[in-house]
């Protein structure tokens, strides 16, 4: 999932167009990933968005 939001944001940078939703998709994944749990299913981020900001 990460690799295809950041391909989706690459394209949209490369065509002016702004995507802040995608952006912040993009930026929650890379902080699920970064957190060691890039090998889980991408609907495993629900709990990561539930617990919000800490």
């Amino acid at each position: 999932m990460l690799k295809d939001l950041k391909i989706a944001q690459d394209a949209a940078q490369s065509a002016g167009a702004a995507t802040p939703l995608g952006a912040n998709a993009a930026a929650l994944y890379d902080a699920f990933a970064a957190a060691g749990h890039g090998g889980m299913d991408f609907s495993a981020i629900v709990d990561l968005v539930r617990r919000g900001p800490h």
